[in-house]
Order: C-alpha cells, then structure tokens, then sequence
C-alpha cells in the first residue's frame, strides 16, 4: 500500500510569499489549507496584510514617478563608450540605491505614517476586507456587537445605517489591526456587491479630510474626524464608494450635534 505524501511544514516564509502571491497553486492550497485551521497563523497573515499595503500606500506616490530619462538604458548604454566603467559603476549605484531604499523605506513605515495615519488605516480596511468579507455573520446581534466594539475601542460607536444608500447591514466584527482593534460593518446590495465600513480611534491624525485610494481591485474611502478613523472599503471603485462615505459621515456628524 502506498503512503499518502508528507506535506512540507508550515513556516513563516510560507505565510510571507502567501501574503505575496508568491506561491505555486499546490503550495498555496497547503498553506490555506493550514490558515484554515489554525487562527493564529491566520491573524499572523492579516498582519503581514496590512503591513504590505502600509508599505505599498507609503511608496505609491515615488513608484508612480517616471524613471529619469538619465537613468534609463538607453541613456546608460549611449554614454558607456565615452565614459567607460564609471557608466556601470552608477547603475550599480542605482540599483543598490533601489533595494537600499525599499530596504530603508520598511524599517522607515513609522515615520513616512507615523502612530498610524489615515493612509495606514485605509491598508488595514483594504487587508481586513479581503480577510473577512465572504464570511460577515448574517443576522448578527447587533446589540451585542456595538456592546463589544465600544468597550474595547472605549468610546461609544454606532453602526451607519446606509439602506438609503442600498446597502443592508448584514454583520460585523472586531478586528486587530497593526495599530490596535478596529470595528468592521459589512454591508450587502441588492445585486450581491458587498462593502464595508472600518472605524478606530486615531493616535495623531484625529481630523484628516477624505483621502481615495485603490488597490487592484478593491478601492476605499478614508478620513478622520473627532479622534476617530473611518474607511468605507469595497470591490469597487473610490469615487462610487465615495457617495457613500459621505452619508457615513453625515450621519457622525449627526449624531455628534444631538
């Protein structure tokens, strides 16, 4: 009788190259196979997540530059014969520059977003969104939620009610985040598209205006008032998600003035 094959241990580089996309498919099933029944490795991955779009939301304004025309090939390759070994010399630089600089810009996350900005805040709601979204509870007890979400964010939290805008509460939950918990609402439309909406207390940037932000294909709305962050997060585009951060926020503002 043949024996069953032994499967490769999960170690933490399977959990970085899964956040990655790294993975072959079998490999990959393995390892979600493993997040699946073990929790911890599975928080683990949500922070690994989130400090992946920290990182991508800190950098996307450089890596959207356009290379400088005396950094491109053909430039370097037009000057080699009249400048000799000194030409590869400074494309060596550049490309130690580079890896020094994405090196240099992850151990820098705290400064370029420090105490976890709205722009961080907007990564955790993309990562916890794609965590989370196929499996919000249905009929969630609503009163138990905000009970556990207020208590431990320590500041009294309401769930927006957006059914003007389409969207029916479906469920919720609490979340960590690299930056502390978060309440996450999860919103259901009739055609089946599913948002959210994320909400924790700010450390510096208790007021920031509206920020829009993509990535791939789930894009957000994010800002901060009154000490605490929001982000309305979804499968769709920022500027058909924006309408409705704005009556998230109409309805803060609201509540806040009665």
């Amino acid at each position: 009788m043949d024996k069953l094959p032994t499967l490769d241990p999960v170690v933490e580089e399977d959990l970085h190259a899964f956040v990655d996309h790294a993975l072959d498919p079998g490999r990959r099933k393995a390892v979600q196979d493993h997040l699946d029944r073990d929790p911890v490795a599975a928080a683990t991955v949500a922070k690994f997540s989130a400090q992946r779009q920290l990182l991508r939301s800190a950098l996307a304004p450089i890596a959207d530059e356009p290379i400088p025309e005396r950094l491109r090939l053909h430039s370097l390759l037009k000057h080699q014969r009249g400048s000799g070994p000194s030409v590869w010399r400074m494309a060596a630089a550049v490309v130690l520059a580079l890896a020094t600089g994405t090196v240099g810009g992850w151990h820098m996350r705290g400064a370029l977003m420090p105490n976890g900005g709205i722009a961080v805040l907007a990564g955790e709601a993309r990562s916890s969104y794609m965590a989370y979204a196929t499996d919000a509870a249905e009929d969630a007890d609503k009163v138990e939620l905000l009970r556990l979400v207020s208590d431990k964010l320590q500041r009294p939290v309401e769930i927006p009610d957006l059914s003007r805008a389409g969207y029916r509460f479906v469920g919720g939950r609490l979340v960590s985040t690299v930056h502390g918990s978060a309440a996450l609402f999860f919103y259901d439309r009739a055609d089946g598209i599913r948002m959210a909406v994320m909400i924790r207390p700010m450390v510096r940037e208790k007021e920031a205006p509206m920020m829009e932000q993509t990535a791939g294909n789930v894009g957000g709305v994010t800002w901060a008032t009154s000490g605490l962050g929001y982000s309305v997060v979804g499968a769709e585009a920022p500027h058909l998600l924006h309408p409705i951060a704005d009556e998230v926020r109409r309805q803060v503002r609201s509540k806040r003035a009665t």
